[in-house]
């Protein structure tokens, strides 16, 4: 095994074990987690979600999280059947026929059958009168019971091979889960950075308004000129056209997050702001480590190992021979002459293939190869969560960075942007300068709200890189 994935196989259980699904879920549809506690009220009445109402509706409502549900219920199925391999069989046969038969002469005897002069014994058609014609019929019943006593480990394998089918299908849906709750979050975000961007270009307008409304009656009094009005005109148009497009960033947001969780895209689901900006303390080593034991991926793929080198065992397996037993019991009753002829057996077989031309060989081969196979998908899933974890980390280092970077020129901006407007209702201050300080001011709040939004967003991206994020599936989570 790669040297990185025998670390982190040594690092983390053998074989992870997460909770099965009620027995009351087959045949019906898998279970889904029980609504959040008022989420469907808000729904229904239109209030607004938070992101924890938002992401457990989303685990109730996503289709792509019943269909894993689903693929949990054919693994938990095939394990199962692989299982009763274990167990006897027990079968049974029910014949109706009839026959004709024409037979003359003298009757032979056979040693030790009674009355053996003037009557012979034919297999499974009774006892025959000599010298008689006839069209009798008859019936015949059996039942069978056979048990494969030993087969050298190709049951137990396939048995091994269905278990680790059935954990894997559990990582899989965990990680469908987190998959789900991460796309949830940031189309969360999203909402919450359109409608941010949404109120700062309102504001943008209504202060374009009020400096138009400077500049007309500056204009009335002789103190500007027209074109200094006109340009006020053009800055105020500019700004509602960045409003209609911020409402159709907005709208559009809005129908996502109703995707990601599953609902009707066309419903008004209000959202909860943030108030606070969290801190984030680990460093990056300490988000690697989390990965490899949180990352349901890296997991499948050591599974998928052992899988793999199960499939080599059973493959081998194969060039044993198979002990079985069975015992049978046949019933056969005559209808004319009436007669019956019972017969019970039992036996044990030795059953070995010894020359298959070659086909045992090559499916070694190929389990061997299965098992290089799926090692180095392993390290290439390890290679691939590293990148990833120092991708979402880095963004979100520089995402909290562009928060400190972007409140300086918020403070300045607006602090410029009074100035001017005192300037400009004294007449000291040009149009040009009034239009750029609200300019000005519209891009550093634009920019704040970004970084905050790009920082909140990177967050959840880290979680779900290093696979850390709850679900209903994980073990102590609701």
């Amino acid at each position: 095994m790669p040297k990185k994935v025998q670390e982190a196989a040594d690092s983390t259980p053998a074989r992870p074990v997460a909770p099965k699904l009620p027995d009351d879920a087959d045949p019906a549809p898998a279970k889904l987690p029980t609504p959040a506690q008022g989420a469907d009220v808000r729904i229904e009445t239109g209030q607004p979600l938070t992101l924890a109402e938002a992401i457990e509706t989303a685990f109730r409502l996503q289709p792509r999280l019943r269909a894993s549900l689903e693929s949990i219920q054919q693994a938990q199925g095939h394990e199962d059947i692989a299982f009763a391999a274990f167990l006897p069989t027990v079968s049974s046969d029910y014949l109706v026929g009839g026959y004709h038969i024409q037979a003359g002469g003298v009757g032979f005897s056979i040693p030790g059958v009674p009355n053996s002069p003037t009557f012979t014994v034919l297999p499974l058609l009774g006892t025959i009168p000599v010298g008689i014609e006839g069209s009798p019929g008859f019936e015949v019943a059996e039942l069978k019971l056979q048990w494969l006593v030993c087969d050298f480990g190709r049951r137990l394998g396939r048995y091994n091979q269905a278990g680790l089918a059935t954990d894997i299908a559990q990582l899989q849906t965990q990680r469908a889960y987190q998959t789900v709750a991460n796309d949830v979050a940031a189309a969360y975000y999203q909402v919450l950075r359109a409608r941010s961007l949404h109120r700062i270009a309102t504001e943008s307008v209504r202060r374009g308004e009020d400096d138009l409304d400077v500049a007309r009656k500056l204009a009335r009094g002789g103190v500007i000129e027209r074109e200094k009005v006109l340009r006020a005109e053009v800055a105020l148009a500019q700004a509602q056209r960045a409003l209609d497009t911020a409402e159709e960033v907005q709208a559009v947001a809005v129908a996502a997050l109703n995707l990601a969780i599953g609902l009707n895209v066309s419903a008004a689901t209000g959202v909860v702001d943030t108030g606070d900006i969290p801190a984030f303390s680990p460093s990056l080593s300490d988000c690697l480590q989390a990965a490899v034991a949180g990352r349901r991926e890296f997991q499948v793929a050591r599974e998928s190992v052992r899988v793999a080198q199960v499939g080599s065992r059973v493959a081998r397996a194969d060039f044993a021979p198979r002990v079985v037993a069975e015992g049978s019991v046949l019933d056969f009753q005559q209808s004319s002459p009436r007669g019956h002829f019972d017969l019970p057996f039992g036996l044990i077989k030795l059953e070995w293939g010894l020359f298959e031309g070659g086909k045992r060989l090559a499916e070694v081969r190929v389990a061997d190869s299965r098992i290089r196979e799926a090692m180095a998908q392993a390290e290439s899933i390890a290679d691939t969560i590293a990148f990833q974890v120092n991708q979402a980390f880095r963004q979100m280092v520089a995402a909290r960075k562009g928060i400190d970077r972007s409140r300086p020129a918020v403070d300045q901006t607006r602090e410029t942007y009074r100035l001017v407007v005192a300037r400009s209702r004294q007449g000291d201050a040009t149009p040009a300068e009034l239009t750029d300080a609200e300019a000005s001011l519209t891009r550093a709040e634009q920019d704040f709200a970004n970084s905050v939004y790009d920082y909140l967003t990177a967050l959840e991206r880290l979680q779900y890189a290093m696979g850390t994020t709850a679900t209903p599936l994980t073990p102590g989570s609701h």
